[in-house]
């Protein structure tokens, strides 16, 4: 157990550190600052020595003591005025002097002692009962070492029994191996004889092929020189006419081979030019179809003017006779059209006034049919019947199939149901109709997630591509222009990951030289530390993660920033879940780990089986030929820092990090949190340029003008450079854990910019939150599963995201967390008003709240909890999910009667006269009437009396009579079950 200070010991004995060096002193124990460490037996002597003066206190030996007294004196001035009989005013000066005396109360003094005595008893009580605690786990680890000893030697046995089988299976498969080799040569050369032998036969056989060819080719030629040598003798015998005829003979074949070849060759190409035609001509037709297909589906009414001008044009066009001839609709009938000019229109009226009456007589002459089909509108339309419609439709032409047109839709985060449909080419009903076959009742003008939007996409058979999200880098494209710096080397980032309780605070610590681990909530580390450090070698810059299982966002948004990953492992807890987990997050961010084995100083440290564990998880040490350096570290005492340190910087000499150190700044936002007094206040790590007092910061949805900048000391900053943490003031509200700021030379597109985001991120959340709803509309209708919610305010946005994640892991199917409202800062009275119309309980993480809000609590019953370890918010959670479990029924079975015997009673009923043969018979249990093993009646007992009385139990050996409640078919023979039915409570 670790020696306590004076000024601690003070503070556990609830008395001033002054009173208790006193006493130390007059116990024979010097002691001259509260600084000074307190031994057991120090505590002790100050133990007897108060014991011993008490004694003599109360025997009276002590010497009498003065009685402290302490004087308050008070002093009122007034002035009085008053006239006398000469009508002039006088005035006197009045002093009124006040004296109290308060005395000590000695019985408080004796009160005081009996207290102090009365700790220290149960101090007392306490060590010795934690020594004997001590002295058992110290028994119970050398038992667990024997047994292990014990299993290690049997492992040994039956490894050293493994290895001599396989040895002598190796055995046998070198033999069983060598002689199959050896049937496999054999094999082989048998092989090898015969493809010789195949060899040697295709070559005689292709020698005797090329004999037998040169043998033709020689005969053949002797054949054509006979031939050759007889036709010139024949020819020297033929008369020239002769050979003239023959000769035109041969001209006259050849001219008509070349006219049959040019007639051919000419049929050719204009069945290929036909074909090329046709091809063309149903292309176009194919590309006119699916244009038509492609156009959007609208309705346009057509123009009155335009049959007007159609008619105009086609009587400019015809000669004057056919106008004559071509019957015309009467003036009655045709659309009035307004002229284009002056002259025009008086002809045409002139022309219409002689041809009028003409045209109506030709109308009239004209013959009207039905049922004939016809394209003049003068005549009657066709019946309406089914051979006209069939005529009709034999008459178009079928429609050709049409290919089905895949578009390629970009998906934003938000989009509407008209605007998807839009987008795709189809109705919005159509969508809709998918959204409904889904699962989802929503409206045209409802906003769709990305994720739902992408999914009815592919599933009416188009391309879904994800839209990228806005970058500031698009909106202010200057941005690049104007920041053109030469990068100059800076200091490495590096974040400290691991386990949680493994060290990595407490080593942090003990390289700045600070107490960070002291201040924190259950010794654990719960949001994002960012601190540098000067060492002789440059400037490091460390980011200290939380190894809590909860903060698993925090780990990944250190990852992302950091250069370098120093691993923390202790030696004596070795690799552990959280530990696997940041290794997989430095591996996905593409960063070298340096490993750190803490705690070597204890005895328990085990650091070879550390390296064991870390070569299974994917770390290989340098000296196993790996790429990860690993160091010895304790964080008390400093073995193996400077090294650590050495080796980190070296690993950032290798990745030789540059950043421009001047320009406009462009970082991260590793925390932030809502201060009292201070407002918005945000942890950043500047990454690229330089962050100045003034500059106009874009982070998030957020934005504003740095009023103030502190560094990790509490010092004001003037500007901050890269690799520099700084905590910055001014910003319009609480911007995001993990966004990215960026320094922008215009407020106003700041703002616009901000704005936007605002909506969109607006925009996502409904979507969401209209998502979560239609999943769960059918989920509580049976109204089996009971919810819980909850409103959390937190200090700091990491810690309000990792608790309500923790939170939320805890729903089942019963019970589930329904988290209606989560922020950053104090509990306010519009959090109270929100848990009224809820029936939310109010969780606060390191928050409290304010006088309003405590007020309206109390007044209307809303309960606040608070808390500062998330241990303890996630076990009360889980406690109160618990509780609301539906208990499990548990049935208990108390004994066994038979029944001897039925009494008939007039207006009471049958009652059984019976033995208890097992157990007990009570009066509250519930009964099972069993007939030849059959479970026949299930219910209470009415009465249970033994002779005469009534009676709460009846044990086994003894004689009762049973009336059951409601039931009277009862039978001697049968059997009475008695059981009691318990509620258990559940736990998650």
């Amino acid at each position: 157990m670790a020696n306590k200070t004076v000024f601690e010991f003070a503070q556990e004995l609830k008395v001033a550190a002054k009173t208790l060096l006193e006493q130390l002193k007059a116990a024979g124990v010097h002691k001259n600052s509260e600084s000074d460490e307190l031994s057991e037996g120090d505590k002790t002597r100050l133990l007897e020595s108060l014991r011993l003066e008490r004694h003599k206190e109360d025997e009276g030996e002590a010497p009498r003591r003065t009685l402290r007294r302490i004087t308050v004196t008070r002093k009122e001035k007034s002035v009085i005025k008053k006239a006398d009989a000469t009508g002039r005013t006088r005035t006197v000066q009045v002093e009124v002097r006040r004296r109290r005396v308060f005395v000590k109360n000695p019985a408080a003094e004796a009160a005081q002692r009996a207290e102090l005595e009365k700790a220290l008893a149960e101090k007392e009580a306490a060590e010795k009962a934690e020594a004997a605690a001590r002295e058992a786990e110290a028994k119970a680890e050398a038992e667990r070492a024997a047994a292990a000893k014990a299993e290690a030697d049997r492992l040994a046995r039956e490894a050293a029994e493994a290895e001599e089988k396989a040895r002598a299976e190796a055995e046998s498969a070198r033999a069983k191996t060598a002689e199959e080799a050896k049937k496999n040569a054999a094999e082989k050369e048998r092989q090898m004889k015969e493809q010789k032998v195949q060899k040697q036969a295709a070559r005689a056989r292709r020698a005797a092929e090329e004999r037998a060819r040169i043998e033709r080719d020689a005969a053949a030629m002797r054949a054509s020189r006979e031939m050759a040598a007889r036709a010139a003798a024949k020819k020297k015998e033929e008369s020239p006419e002769e050979i003239a005829r023959r000769e035109a003979e041969r001209a006259k074949a050849a001219a008509e081979a070349a006219a049959r070849a040019a007639q051919k060759a000419k049929e050719d190409a204009e069945a290929a030019k036909r074909r090329a035609e046709a091809r063309a001509k149903a292309e176009a037709e194919a590309r006119a179809i699916r244009e038509m297909l492609n156009r959007p589906r609208n309705v346009q009414k057509p123009k009155p003017e335009e049959p007007e001008k159609k008619a105009e044009a086609a009587a400019a066009a015809k000669p004057k006779a056919a106008k004559k001839d071509e019957p015309k609709r009467p003036a009655h009938l045709r659309p009035a059209a307004a002229p284009k000019n002056a002259g025009e229109g008086a002809s045409r009226t002139k022309k219409g006034r002689r041809g009028g009456r003409r045209d109506e007589e030709e109308h009239h002459r004209t013959i009207k049919t039905r049922g004939v089909i016809d394209e003049n509108p003068n005549g009657w339309r066709t019946a309406r019947g089914r051979r006209s419609q069939d005529s009709r439709r034999n008459a178009e032409p079928a429609p050709a199939p049409v290919e089905p047109v895949v578009r390629e839709v970009e998906v934003p985060e938000t989009i509407s149901v008209a605007d998807l449909a839009k987008k795709m080419a189809v109705k919005a009903t159509e969508v809709i109709k998918q959204l409904m076959k889904d699962g989802q009742m929503v409206t045209i003008n409802q906003m769709l997630d990305q994720d739902t939007a992408m999914i009815v996409v592919e599933e009416m058979g188009h391309k879904a591509i994800q839209a990228k999200a806005d970058d500031p880098e698009a909106f202010l494209g200057e941005i690049g222009e104007t920041n053109q710096v030469e990068p100059t080397p800076r200091p490495p980032v590096v974040t400290i990951m691991g386990h949680v309780d493994h060290g990595k605070t407490s080593l942090l610590d003990y390289i700045r030289r600070t107490k960070v681990a002291a201040g924190e909530a259950g010794g654990i580390t719960q949001h994002i530390g960012a601190y540098h450090v000067k060492t002789p070698r440059g400037i490091i810059t460390f980011l200290d993660t939380p190894g809590h299982e909860a903060f698993t966002a925090m780990r990944a948004r250190g990852a992302q920033v950091t250069d370098i990953v120093i691993l923390v492992v202790a030696a004596d807890d070795g690799v552990m879940p959280q530990t696997k987990e940041a290794i997989a997050h430095a591996r996905s961010a593409n960063v070298p780990i340096v490993v750190a084995i803490n705690k070597c100083d204890k005895p328990d440290a085990h650091p070879e089986v550390v390296k064991q564990e870390l070569v299974q998880a994917g770390v290989i040490p340098e000296e196993y030929g790996g790429d990860s350096p690993f160091v010895l570290v304790s964080a008390k005492t400093g073995q193996g820092v400077d090294e650590l340190l050495e080796n980190v910087l070296l690993q950032a000499e290798v990745l030789e990090l540059k950043a421009p150190a001047e320009g406009l700044a462009k970082g991260f936002v590793l925390e932030s949190r809502l201060d009292k007094g201070r407002g918005p206040v945000a942890s950043v790590l500047v990454q690229s340029g330089k962050l100045q007092r003034g500059d106009i910061v874009l982070a998030g949805a957020q934005f504003g003008r740095v009023r103030a900048m502190i560094g990790e000391n509490g010092k004001a900053l003037k500007e901050a450079g890269p690799s520099i943490p700084v905590e910055i003031q001014g910003l319009s509200g609480i911007p995001q854990a993990g966004d990215e700021f960026f320094v922008l030379p215009d407020e106003k597109k700041a703002r616009e910019i901000a704005l936007f985001r605002q909506g969109k991120y607006r925009d996502v959340k409904l979507a969401r939150a209209q998502a979560a709803n239609l999943q769960n509309i059918f989920k509580n209708s049976d109204g089996k599963q009971k919810t819980l919610p909850l409103i959390i305010k937190a200090d700091l946005q990491g810690s309000q995201e990792a608790l309500v994640q923790s939170l939320n892991k805890l729903s089942t199917d019963e019970v589930r967390v329904q988290v209606v409202h989560s922020a950053v800062g104090g509990i306010t009275e519009t959090d109270v008003n929100l848990a009224i119309a809820a029936g939310a309980v109010i969780v606060g993480f390191n928050v409290r709240a304010d006088a309003g809000a405590r007020k309206l609590a109390e007044h209307e019953g809303v309960d606040i909890r608070y808390y500062d370890i998330i241990y303890d918010a996630v076990n009360e959670i889980k406690a109160a999910m618990s509780g609301m479990l539906a208990p499990v029924k548990k049935e208990t079975n108390l004994g066994l009667a038979e029944i001897r015997q039925v009494i008939h009673v007039p207006k009471v009923g049958n009652i059984a006269g019976c033995r208890v043969t097992e157990g007990v018979v009570r009066r509250s249990a519930s009964v099972r009437l069993l007939r030849d093993n059959v479970v026949v009646w299930t219910g209470e007992l009415a009465s249970l009396k033994h002779f005469k009385d009534d009676v709460r139990e009846v044990s086994a050996g003894q004689e009762c009579g049973i009336s059951l409640k409601g039931y009277d078919d009862i039978k001697a023979g049968d059997q009475l079950e008695v059981f009691e039915v318990t509620e258990v409570a559940r736990t998650l």
